[in-house]
Formats: structure tokens, sequence, C-alpha cells
């Protein structure tokens, strides 16, 4: 379900404003994490896409959902749900994790392909999952112990680090940690990426051009 239908009506890109549309195959935990930074500031529309339970929550699904919320009137034969203006962009965040036939890497290889061939269309992976997004909240490197290899083993990590378990309602605050973190541990072995890193420090990044500012204010009070 997307959260809105509206087309959006800009006529004047802003250096200071733009939309950020983030497709995500969570239900709630990725849906929860970027909410917080969609409610912080107007200058930035966040638009998040949470996964239904009758969506195809694959990789090329997820795709598709995204390619067709903004696909051009003469392909489709009707209005695109969202308005593509000069600075905006697309993220589609993705987990690792194995599935039954396997074919989950080799649909996020085309999806990577398919968007370079797209104006501002990114892809970030987290492996396995994107708890390993939020471990780098609370950590700058890997633990000396052997690292997780499922997600329900880096969720219990995470909640063991944190107390009372990682609270989207507070702990994105700490996002410029987590970016930092996660680009100085980040590691690729001939473009895949390996167990225990994530990529999305790089929708971190782009998310921080308009609200770092906010964001250290926020920080500094707590």
């Amino acid at each position: 379900m997307i959260l809105t239908n509206r087309l959006f009506e800009r006529n004047v890109p802003s250096r200071n404003a733009k939309s950020i549309f983030i497709f995500c195959e969570g239900r709630r935990r990725e849906y929860d994490y970027f909410k917080y930074f969609k409610e912080k500031d107007s200058r930035i529309n966040i638009e998040i896409h949470k996964i239904a339970p009758d969506d195809n929550n694959s990789p090329e699904g997820l795709f598709d959902i995204a390619v067709n919320a903004f696909c051009p009137i003469e392909e489709k034969g009707y209005k695109p749900k969202y308005d593509l203006i000069e600075g905006d962009e697309v993220w589609i965040v993705l987990d690792t994790d194995p599935d039954k036939d396997n074919s989950r890497l080799e649909q996020i290889v085309n999806i990577k392909a398919e968007c370079s061939k797209k104006i501002n269309w990114f892809v970030v992976e987290s492996n396995p999952c994107f708890e390993v997004w939020l471990f780098y909240h609370q950590e700058n490197e890997l633990p000396n112990t052997p690292i997780p290899e499922t997600c329900n083993s880096w969720k219990t990590l995470v909640n063991q680090l944190i107390a009372g378990g990682f609270d989207s309602r507070r702990h994105p605050i700490f996002i410029e940690d987590a970016i930092n973190n996660a680009q100085s541990a980040h590691k690729n072995n001939n473009y895949v990426l390996e167990s225990g890193y994530t990529e999305v420090y790089l929708l971190g990044q782009s998310i921080m051009t308009i609200l770092a500012e906010k964001i250290r204010i926020i920080k500094r009070k707590m």
C-alpha cells in the first residue's frame, strides 16, 4: 500500500527541498524507521512504500512496484502515483537473506543494472537484513564473536546491545553515527556485499543533506 496517491505539483525544484521515495521489503521495521525522518522536516518529503500482505515482496516484485508508481501515462494508460522532478530520488532497500529458490542475488544484480539506467534511482542492500543497519547505530565494528548469519540472530544481537531493543521513535536520531560506522566498516568482495555489512548509509547520507542541522540539534538536547 502506497501511503498517498496524490500527484505532486511542484514547478521549480529547490536546492533545499527534494522528495526521497523509499521502497522497502519490510512490513514494519523499515517503515517505522524511515517514518521517523518523514516527520522531522517539511523540506524533505520521504514517501515510504510499505509492503502489503498481497504484494510480491521479492526484489523484482518491489522494483516493479516502484516502476509502476512513476510509470508515464503513455506506457500504462493511467496517471502515475508520483511525479518525479529534478533532484528527486528513488531508493530501493533490500536484504540479501537467501530465498527458497536462491534467485535473490540474481534479482538484485538485475535490479541494480536497471536502476543504473535511470536518473537518481538507487539500490542499497543489507546482508543479511535491515537489522545490520540498526546495529551500526550503536557499534562501529563487527563483534569479535562469530558474525551472525541469520536475520533472527541479528535481531537478537541488536536487542542485546540496546536496552529494550531498537526503538524507531527515538534511536534513528543516531543516523549520523550509523552512517560513519557503516561506511567505515563497509566491505564488498567482487561487488558482493559480505555478511555483516550494509549500504543503507548511502541513503542515510542523502537524508542528512536536508536534515543534518535539525538532527544534530535534537541529538544535543538528549
